[in-house]
């Protein structure tokens, strides 16, 4: 999917943040019509998308990224409106206090995009560090509460090898630093995930994120 002056931005992130519009992701229906089966492209970029990941590598090599820590897992596997995945962000000396926690749903949209809707747990809602680690833990929370991210949609192009893709426009809302908008550019393979996030002001101007490039996620499970 970066400051303080460069991992507060993240907290906006969409990206892959992972870059995160309900469209026919949200309560279900009944209908007395059965739902078209999911593609086998939204489960490539789940499995893709699930594990645990870390830049540490990447912060090593270049003082400019930090070590950050994504853990991703899939919920809510009964839902035919698609594959949602829970994602957690925290700083690689701080596990226990993540500060991203969104929700994502995968699907194809009615335009034949795939694409990652993104949702916010609302206030009081927001699980316990580590709720990655029990996916059901996750049963409990109730989708149509969740609060979309509007404009924060990520469009993805698939690839032999990768998924890539990122937010369209100046839909996305970020009030960080200054910023009006955010953007998020993603491409994700079955190995890592290369995610640049980004605030901008009124003029276009860059206030927050990364500036050397995107940040390099790599799969350790």
């Amino acid at each position: 999917m970066w400051k303080l002056s460069r991992w507060v931005g993240m907290t906006a992130s969409t990206g892959l943040a992972l870059a995160i519009v309900l469209g026919g992701c949200g309560v279900e229906t009944s209908s007395n019509t059965a739902p078209p089966p999911i593609p086998a492209k939204v489960d490539r970029l789940a499995d893709w998308l699930t594990g645990s990941f870390s830049s540490a590598a990447q912060s090593e090599g270049d003082q400019r990224f930090l070590n950050v820590h994504l853990n991703a897992c899939r919920i809510w596997p009964d839902r035919v409106d698609g594959r949602w995945i829970y994602i957690e962000q925290a700083m690689g000396d701080a596990l226990d206090r993540p500060y991203r926690q969104r929700v994502y749903c995968l699907k194809v949209d009615d335009q034949g995009w795939l694409v990652s809707e993104v949702f916010a747990f609302p206030a009081g809602m927001t699980p316990s560090a580590h709720a990655w680690r029990t996916p059901d833990s996750l049963d409990d929370v109730d989708p149509a509460l969740l609060e979309p991210r509007e404009g924060c949609t990520v469009y993805l192009d698939e690839a032999a090898d990768a998924f890539k893709g990122g937010t369209r426009g100046r839909g996305c809302e970020s009030a960080l630093s200054g910023a009006s908008y955010a953007t998020s550019e993603v491409t994700i393979d079955a190995t890592t995930i290369s995610s640049w996030d980004r605030g901008y002001d009124d003029r276009g101007d860059q206030v927050w994120g990364a500036t050397a490039g995107p940040y390099l996620f790599v799969r350790s499970r």
